[in-house]
């Protein structure tokens, strides 16, 4: 897992990549990515749970928006999609957990699965960005300093 994350940043995906100390059981990674912000990832081996903590600020759970970015989410099972972009459910489920204003990213990877877990999660969180700046730019202008170019 942490290898995985490591890789991401040795590559320069990630920059300022950094693990804290593991607390009840859970590995907290922080690192910079899609935005100006750092990101918090969170880890538990012993559920395989994933979680990109309050990924999306400043959305309200019963906006079009939040709709939009959990259907979108939902769909990432959909067996229409391409192998290598689908989240196989034989393996890990993906959800949307809203939260005090922020949407965060859950996947919970199957035993024996959690190293397919960090890659898919890490792909889903990239296409979440993608998606947005096709279909909602102004709120990756808003809300992640993203260019309006």
């Amino acid at each position: 897992m942490r290898q995985q994350l490591q890789a991401y940043a040795d590559r320069r995906v990630f920059s300022g990549f950094s693990e804290g100390r593991p607390v009840a059981g859970r590995h907290r990674f922080r690192f910079s990515w899609l935005g100006t912000e750092p990101l918090t990832l969170d880890y538990t081996p012993a559920s395989g749970t994933f979680v990109f903590r309050a990924l999306l600020p400043n959305i309200a759970t019963r906006s079009a928006l939040y709709s939009d970015i959990e259907a979108f989410v939902a769909g990432r099972s959909s067996t229409r999609l391409p192998e290598h972009r689908r989240v196989d459910r034989r393996r890990a489920r993906v959800r949307c957990v809203a939260a005090r204003g922020a949407v965060s990213v859950e996947l919970v990877a199957t035993r024996n699965f959690h190293d397919y877990g960090v890659n898919r999660v890490v792909n889903l969180v990239h296409e979440i960005y993608l998606y947005l700046q096709e279909y909602r730019p102004e709120y990756l202008w808003a809300n992640f300093a993203a260019p309006e170019e």
